[in-house]
């Protein structure tokens, strides 16, 4: 048989062949079957970040956005005048303590200020004997710094008297204020509480915004810039605003916060999942999670065609609660199965 007698014989297998290869990933469902079996479908979108993971995290206030009002005295808690959650200015009486350390702080300068006059009193004398010659211009500069030495210590019993910007009450009483405007976070100290003195009486948070403290593992801390965004899941969206440059000796990971922005609806101390973003790649797109199929060791869509759908492999970039980011040959107008996946791979296979 010549050459081209061969030729045509193969020319004919290939041309029914290839429908058959490139039906390989096709699956052949009406719009009847698809509702029925429901299937829901949609559609892809551009990617502007992809997952690099999801971490448990911990909700915090800001570094310094919590202040703590002391009492500078030591004492007994007669009143507490707000509760937790109270919005309250600078200023506004937070807690009335009855102090016998303040009573004598305001004792000795009491005593500190009738010193201060006898001093000057006596130095005025010796002043005026000098001045007449009567007496050595040594004992006045002596009487001189008597007078100075009693004013500092005024100066410091002052001070002291009035650490916090206290407000003197009655009796050895003193009322704390809240040293700025915001939000009452606890108060430590209830009525009938013995407090030390600088003891911690009631905690203000003075911002609304709130950060997510979580552990990065070493394997992608090199993956994490300042800056990427963050989101928590079913919640907000955040920017990562610190990262660790070790790693921690028990946890073998490094320390990530990121800032949330006020009104969040978080409280501190709540535990949420952070999923930690990255930009995307070109021509990268995003997909529900439950979008995404393995198939023969393979991630792949089921992509909407008009005979039905057509499953197209793909890259999993990164996956997290909310979506998968993936790249393959898939336009940015396309549709993909978000659900009913296992029928349609039973259905790929000709079960």
């Amino acid at each position: 048989m010549s050459a081209p007698d061969l030729l045509t014989p193969l020319l004919i297998l290939a041309s029914i062949l290839m429908p058959t290869m490139a039906q390989a990933n096709d699956v052949t469902i009406t719009r009847e079957q698809v509702e029925r079996m429901e299937i829901k479908v949609e559609a892809v979108r551009p990617a502007i970040t992809e997952p690099v993971a999801v971490l448990p995290g911990t909700v915090v206030p800001p570094m310094n956005s919590r202040l703590v009002a002391t009492a500078p005295f030591g004492g007994t808690v007669i009143q507490v005048h707000v509760l937790p959650g109270q919005r309250v200015t600078k200023g506004t009486p937070l807690a009335t303590i009855s102090s016998r350390e303040f009573l004598e702080a305001l004792s000795q300068l009491a005593q500190s200020e009738a010193e201060l006059q006898l001093a000057e009193a006596i130095a005025q004398r010796k002043r005026s004997l000098v001045d007449k010659g009567f007496q050595s211009s040594t004992l006045a500069a002596e009487a001189d710094a008597q007078v100075a030495k009693v004013r500092a210590v005024i100066a410091q019993l002052k001070r002291t008297a009035s650490l916090n910007e206290i407000i003197r009450g009655d009796g050895g009483n003193y009322i704390i204020p809240a040293p700025a405007d915001g939000t009452v976070v606890e108060a430590r100290a209830m009525p009938g509480d013995m407090v030390p003195a600088m003891s911690a009486a009631v905690s203000i948070d003075t911002t609304d915004s709130l950060w997510v403290e979580a552990q990065v593992p070493a394997a992608i801390v090199a993956q994490i810039k300042l800056g990427d965004r963050v989101q928590v899941v079913d919640g907000p969206e955040g920017r990562v605003v610190s990262l660790g440059g070790s790693l921690d000796r028990l946890t073998r990971s490094a320390m990530l916060l990121a800032s949330l922005p006020a009104n969040s609806e978080l409280l501190p101390g709540q535990m949420v999942s952070l999923s930690i973003q990255r930009p995307a790649v070109s021509g990268a797109i995003t997909v529900p999670l439950r979008a995404v199929a393995l198939v023969d060791n393979q991630h792949g869509v089921f992509v909407r065609k008009d005979h039905g759908f057509t499953l197209v492999p793909v890259a999993l970039r990164g996956k997290s609660p909310i979506g998968a980011t993936i790249t393959g040959a898939i336009q940015t107008d396309a549709q993909v199965a978000a659900s009913g996946l296992p029928q349609l791979e039973q259905m790929l296979a000709g079960n």
